[in-house]
């Protein structure tokens, strides 16, 4: 049988835990008793069956799933609940099992799909670090006022679902992360739409926001409510909608601020013939299309190919990243300090560099791919 690793002596075990502010109800000795009764747990299963563990216990996160435990059900509790909590045999006893069983279950047997790659990989790593970085920029902003920081807190939001769909790709949920896309795609037509036309642009689609308030009630003065609803009913008039275009009318009516629009006959309130195309990125319509299929429990979504939809998932956030990239550069790059300039250039030295030669790369392999 194999030997197992030594179960972490008390010192460690408050090394493993200090560089955590954990919360003044817990208490580090009842933790330290519930950890080792987890391991005992543990390694008793492991001698009755040598095939319970796959690999060799990481205590590290044993003691996290005990943490979890404990401050999961102490947080919060006054002077009196804690001191009858903790006088409870029986709770700690569970508490440990639980952990174990979590512990087993999670780390041990975690039901993950088939992973095509992983964080440590360039095609990962890579995107992740820069755009970490640009979100680390963005917090310098100010946030959360739509009046004037609409564009940066969508911003932000985009860069945020990017990592989300690399997480995705990384534990294996291909067809998940490209169903993400489909909304990061959205928001990049947007900001580049609030990029290139500006405060005209900005304002309409501030204005469509309140739209969209008043038609969901969500407006506290009522007589603002209503003063905003029937706002929208009379610009509706002026574009010959009726009440079954509302909801059209407050997510792409904003476009109809943007030069020329009015005038296009091609125009449509939707998203492919409206704020895709106008955004200038109509080459993705069938792959958003694609897209909007995967969030239905269609047979594509059931049965869908891991490896294709990993590489169209992988090209198509990269893509993103590029249009999102030179609305940063756009609107923020050149706002920062010098110093923070001064580290923003260099990471872009050395990173956008590889990223446009892993795109290539990881373009040809799925043309590879599809020629099979």
């Amino acid at each position: 049988m194999k030997e197992l690793n030594p179960i972490f002596t008390r010192e460690e075990f408050d090394s493993v835990l200090s560089i955590n502010k954990l919360p003044k109800e817990v208490d580090l000795d009842y933790l330290y008793n519930v950890y080792k009764d987890a391991d005992e747990s543990i390694r008793y299963l492991n001698s009755t069956n040598s095939t319970i563990l796959k690999s060799n216990i990481s205590h590290v996160e044993l003691i996290y799933y005990c943490l979890g435990e404990l401050v999961y059900s102490v947080v919060g509790k006054n002077e009196e609940q804690l001191k009858k909590f903790y006088a409870d045999e029986e709770i700690e006893e569970s508490m440990a099992s639980v952990a174990a069983d979590k512990y087993l279950t999670l780390s041990q047997y975690n039901n993950v799909g088939k992973q095509l790659t992983n964080r440590f990989l360039p095609p990962a790593s890579s995107l992740d670090i820069y755009l970490n970085f640009m979100m680390n920029i963005l917090t310098g902003y100010e946030k959360n006022d739509p009046e004037t920081t609409i564009i940066r807190d969508l911003l932000v939001k985009s860069l945020s679902i990017s990592r989300c769909i690399l997480i995705n790709l990384i534990n294996g949920y291909e067809t998940e992360a490209f169903s993400s896309w489909r909304t990061l795609h959205e928001c990049e037509c947007t900001l580049i739409l609030l990029d290139r036309y500006g405060q005209t642009a900005i304002s309409a689609y501030l204005k469509h926001m309140n739209f969209g308030l008043a038609f969901k009630d969500s407006i506290k003065d009522k007589t603002e409510q209503d003063r905003v609803f029937y706002s929208m009913k009379d610009e509706m008039k002026q574009y010959d909608l009726k009440s079954k275009d509302i909801k059209k009318y407050i997510e792409y009516g904003w476009l109809y601020a943007i030069p020329g629009v009015k005038e296009d006959e091609t125009f449509k309130l939707n998203f492919r013939d409206g704020l895709e195309k106008i955004a200038g990125l109509s080459q993705y319509s069938k792959r958003y299309e694609l897209s909007s299929e995967i969030i239905h429990s269609t047979p594509l979504l059931i049965y869908s190919n891991k490896d294709y939809f990993y590489y169209i998932t992988l090209l198509s956030v990269y893509e993103s990243f590029f249009h999102l990239e030179n609305v940063f550069v756009s609107l923020f790059a050149q706002r920062v300090s010098e110093d923070i300039m001064t580290r923003y250039k260099s990471i872009r030295d050395i990173y956008f560099a590889q990223l446009i030669a892993i795109y290539n790369k990881e373009s040809a392999n799925f043309k590879a791919l599809n020629n099979k």
